[in-house]
């Protein structure tokens, strides 16, 4: 297939990998002169004309939405359109790397966190989606994939509604089963709605992972792990991690209860138990039910399937990707 050289007005320089709704592509724009990502949804597949009517006005609402968010940590929108079967929307070109890479162990550099660069951000990934939502806008597939780190290691968060625009079907947008299947949330799995709390939770599962490189529910297929979701409450993080203080383990357990009314209230209470667990302060435990020794975790499974792609729902099995050790 021959590569496209432009969209609108946006040159296209290289291709820069494959994200949610299709290739990603370095661009420039002329007019002025400034790099940009520009990520494209095919939409040549869908012949029916009200479907396909049907999905643009909502390309367009769910763009225009993410268009008006202008946080210092939230990768900006500048442009979207729609032309020969393709959608596409046009971003700040963020240089640096995925927060997933970092916490890919099979990466020929590794970079150990601290637990103040974890908390700074995990905390700079709470204060983009918190001003998210307070405009009304959630995110529906937070992981480490969509968290980019620049060259100074400052959280840049991208693509904002690009799961509910991936969804080219009232049936997949309308089942809310719209993310990634080891982020999802327990109302996520269960086709309820979604909110800001299910946005937390994945930020749960990503803290987990700084404080302990490894993920809360783990499991040999996409069906085991959402189990351990509904059903599980995952190892604390300072049984894993001794260094860690136990008001860690509290924060985590509120993050991940498995009905979002026990979560956080919002991304800012989240956020200021985290400093102050930083600071050495007491964190209240959470109503929630203890970890109980005996509940394990079922090994990993198909090493070639990507357990991290953002689906509707996927059957292919799960696999860990382990986080650089935590630095004392």
């Amino acid at each position: 297939m021959t590569q496209p050289t432009q969209f609108g007005r946006y040159q296209v320089v290289r291709v820069l990998g494959r994200g949610a709704m299709g290739l990603v592509y370095e661009g420039v724009d002329p007019r002025l002169n400034r790099s940009v990502a520009i990520k494209v949804i095919s939409t040549a597949a869908i012949d029916d004309h009200e479907l396909r009517a049907s999905y643009s006005k909502r390309f367009i609402g769910e763009a225009q939405a993410v268009a008006r968010l202008n946080h210092p940590h939230i990768v900006t929108l500048y442009d979207f359109g729609e032309e020969d079967g393709v959608a596409y929307m046009v971003m700040e070109l963020v240089r640096g790397e995925e927060l997933a890479a970092y916490f890919d162990m099979t990466q020929d550099f590794h970079l150990e966190f601290t637990l103040e660069d974890a908390v700074r951000m995990t905390c700079e990934l709470l204060e983009a989606l918190g001003y998210a939502h307070r405009h009304g806008v959630i995110h529906r597939d937070i992981k480490p994939a969509n968290v980019m780190l620049g060259h100074d290691l400052r959280v840049k968060l991208t693509d904002f509604g690009v799961a509910r625009m991936a969804a080219v079907n009232a049936e997949q947008l309308d089942s809310e089963l719209v993310g990634t299947p080891s982020f999802m949330s327990p109302e996520q799995i269960t086709g309820q709605a979604v909110g800001p709390p299910s946005d937390l939770f994945a930020v749960g599962i990503i803290l987990y992972q700084f404080l302990t490189n490894e993920r809360p529910f783990r499991g040999a297929g996409i069906f085991a792990v959402q189990q351990k979701i509904l059903h599980e409450e995952p190892v604390p993080p300072s049984l894993l991690n001794p260094l860690l203080d136990p008001s860690f383990d509290r924060i985590v357990s509120r993050a991940l209860a498995k009905r979002p009314e026990d979560r956080y209230p919002d991304a800012g209470a989240l956020r200021d138990d985290l400093q102050r667990a930083l600071a050495g302060e007491s964190i209240a435990a959470p109503a929630q039910p203890q970890w109980r020794p005996g509940v394990v975790d079922t090994p990993a499974g198909d090493p070639d399937t990507d357990p991290d792609a953002t689906r509707i729902l996927d059957p292919d099995a799960t696999v860990l990707r382990m986080a650089p050790r935590l630095a004392p």
